[in-house]
């Protein structure tokens, strides 16, 4: 009787067990884009992960960027796709490890810019005292903390602007200029070259930045860590095919931490702004 007591508590254990194998990594990317264009680009991503870690990957679009830093800080999120800014200040908060760079054919860096609209006065970056600025999330390296080093180096500070405000995604920042709501905005170089045709025009782009980085919290185990990073930097044919959803030419580089000293002091410096 004891025996078949034992046989039954086991048998009602093991889908538990099996459940929690198949338990999900959790992905989390930060809100730069539209849901749609996030998740469109970054689900092939973790398929492909999922199927090199033998357990499903559930791809997370946080809600804000300081969500994502507290996700990937304290385990909730096991891997993130996250920013300079960002993840300089998840690091301040815990070990969160960098697995990869982002590279775009084969350079892991990009760029800011500062638009205007193609018809607008408006030909120096020192012209826009006294003007109306939009700008991504306050902590994206791209849309916000770059174009601000930009007006900086300018000799402009927030003082010398009619209005600095923080419209989240880059879509908005765009759309606010072209339509005539704000005289400048900052956005990441390539999302602006692709609002040229619809009439933006770019004033001035920043100095080359370090890549967004896949990184992984400080609670996901070392072997899991290292088959991902390996996989990211040594990708099969199913990889390179999930790569191409991110871009044409999208792949990624070993990077390290101390990379990110240049986003350490440029943050710090911009805390007087």
């Amino acid at each position: 009787m004891k025996r078949r007591a034992f046989l039954l508590t086991l048998l009602a254990a093991a889908p538990l067990v099996a459940t929690g194998a198949r338990l999900p990594a959790v992905f989390v990317v930060h809100p730069y884009d539209t849901p749609s264009r996030v998740y469109a680009r970054f689900r092939p991503l973790t398929l492909w992960l999922g199927g090199v870690l033998g357990r499903p990957m559930r791809l997370v679009i946080a809600t804000t960027y300081n969500e994502q830093i507290e996700m990937i800080a304290t385990g909730r999120a096991d891997y993130a796709y996250i920013g300079p800014t960002p993840y300089v200040l998840a690091r301040a908060r815990a070990p969160v490890e960098i697995l990869a760079g982002e590279a775009e054919g084969g350079q892991a860096f990009y760029q800011s810019a500062l638009v205007v609209r193609t018809d607008s006065p408006i030909q120096r970056v020192a012209d826009l005292a006294g003007r109306r600025i939009a700008l991504g999330a306050e902590i994206s390296m791209s849309s916000a903390v770059a174009p601000k080093q930009m007006l900086a180096q300018a000799g402009l500070k927030r003082s010398d602007l009619a209005e600095v405000a923080h419209l989240d995604r880059h879509e908005r920042v765009a759309l606010a200029v072209l339509h005539g709501d704000f005289d400048a905005g900052g956005l990441r170089l390539d999302i602006a070259k692709a609002y040229l045709p619809r009439g933006l025009r770019i004033l001035a782009t920043s100095q080359p930045l370090p890549p967004h980085v896949i990184a992984a919290s400080p609670e996901v185990p070392a072997e899991e860590a290292r088959q991902v990073r390996l996989a990211l930097l040594n990708p099969d044919d199913a990889g390179l095919t999930a790569f191409q959803a991110l871009g044409p030419h999208a792949g990624f580089v070993a990077v390290e931490d101390a990379h990110f000293h240049a986003v350490r002091r440029m943050v710090k410096a911009l805390e007087s702004w």
